[in-house]
């Protein structure tokens, strides 16, 4: 299905509810997996993000990296000329590795340059709701990822959080510097590492062209921990906001005890909202 604004057209499958293209003033803004490196556009994540262990009461049930929300086919309860909405509900299938009963609604809405993204989760359930979830959205370059930096809001000490082979954190943190810019280079991203930031004081950050000035800013408030991939010789970023951190490695927490994880009384509604203004 499409909406639009004034400078933004854009595409979303009922499929993972997913941002699929995004054109801003007739560019293409979304990776369009040109090399086959990739073939995700802007994945929802829930109810983890990254590699996160579902342990409830002692049992753990067998639930995929980041969830199940980008795998599953969404209701589309309102659809706008600028907006649309797709809910998902608890199922047989979804209980079966995530014991809870809920909705998850994402709404995209364009307003000029603007795209907001919200994400509203629901329990519809009779005993509490942990949940986590994130965004995965993408940037298309027309350059090499190495001509293109980050702007944060505040100065930042830039700590990143490292990770296994399985995307496990290790316990180790990588220094690297302190300010408000963040330079750009293939090598952050070599072997499919993730850059990893937890509680940065910064909730925006622009991403430039050493070539082309600003190209879009990230508004993430809300969302504690803030992660840079992409896949290795791709011209493309993806920021991702997440509420939850990837386990440490050996780590068998309660899903309800980790770290971002929100906990909703039984009735009680969650809301979230990223946007990104594209220049």
């Amino acid at each position: 299905m499409e909406i639009r604004s004034d400078h933004i057209t854009a595409e979303i499958d009922a499929r993972g509810a997913e941002l699929i293209r995004l054109r801003h003033c007739g560019r293409e803004r979304l990776w369009q997996n040109e090399t086959g490196a990739w073939a995700g556009h802007a994945p929802v994540l829930f109810p983890v993000c990254g590699n996160c262990g579902m342990v409830v009461g002692g049992k753990r049930y067998p639930l995929a990296k980041h969830g199940f929300a980008r795998g599953s086919v969404f209701t589309v309860e309102e659809l706008r000329e600028n907006a649309v909405r797709l809910v998902l509900f608890d199922s047989e299938e979804t209980r079966k590795v995530y014991p809870f009963s809920f909705a998850f609604a994402v709404t995209y809405e364009l307003r000029g340059n603007l795209l907001e993204i919200c994400y509203e989760i629901t329990n519809r359930g009779k005993i509490e709701l942990p949940f986590s979830c994130g965004g995965h959205l993408s940037y298309a370059l027309t350059e090499p990822i190495g001509e293109h930096f980050l702007v944060f809001q505040k100065e930042e000490r830039f700590r990143a959080l490292l990770h296994d082979g399985d995307g496990l954190l290790t316990g180790e943190i990588a220094d690297m510097g302190m300010g408000k810019e963040l330079y750009l280079n293939e090598t952050l991203f070599r072997g499919g590492n993730t850059v990893i930031f937890s509680g940065l004081q910064s909730h925006k950050v622009t991403l430039f062209s050493a070539h082309r000035g600003a190209l879009a800013e990230a508004d993430y408030s809300g969302f504690g921990n803030l992660l840079l991939w992409k896949p290795e010789n791709a011209d493309m970023i993806c920021i991702e906001p997440w509420l939850n951190l990837p386990d440490t490695v050996g780590e068998r927490l309660e899903f309800e005890a980790k770290r971002g994880v929100v906990r909703l009384a039984p009735g009680a509604s969650a809301r979230l909202v990223q946007t990104v203004t594209y220049f």
